[in-house]
């Protein structure tokens, strides 16, 4: 039983040092193997993914997942999901929703705020 906890402990660290070497250069992991979101562009600036659903602009944003979130300010959190789901949010575009057909329609509008609230989903 020691033995197992002992083992639990260093696996842990061992993930978190591998995990804490890239935390702030890409963008969450977790949907970086684009096996189940093969749709979703990582912005490098911000490290935020985004892309182009439903005719409108979308990107990654800090909700819960700010509580625990030490990058820098502006960054989206580059480990945290809810069951496989990031938090997101609509763009805003100066009062309204920005239209889109590609994820490269969006890129004008990356820094902008969210256009209503950021959520799980």
């Amino acid at each position: 039983m020691v033995y197992l906890l002992k083992l639990s402990v260093v696996f842990a660290a061992l993930f978190c040092l591998g995990e804490g070497q890239r935390q702030y250069e890409t963008c969450n992991t977790w949907f970086a193997y684009k096996l189940w979101y093969p749709d979703y562009t990582c912005n490098e600036e911000n490290l935020c993914w985004y892309g182009c659903q439903k005719g409108y602009c979308w990107s990654q944003c800090n909700a819960v997942g700010k509580i625990s979130w030490d990058g820098p300010l502006g960054t989206c959190n580059t480990w945290y999901h809810l069951n496989g789901n990031l938090e997101w949010c609509w763009l805003d575009n100066g009062g309204g929703y920005k239209t889109c057909t590609t994820n490269s329609d969006c890129v004008g509008v990356l820094g902008n705020s969210c256009h209503g609230s950021c959520s799980v989903g």
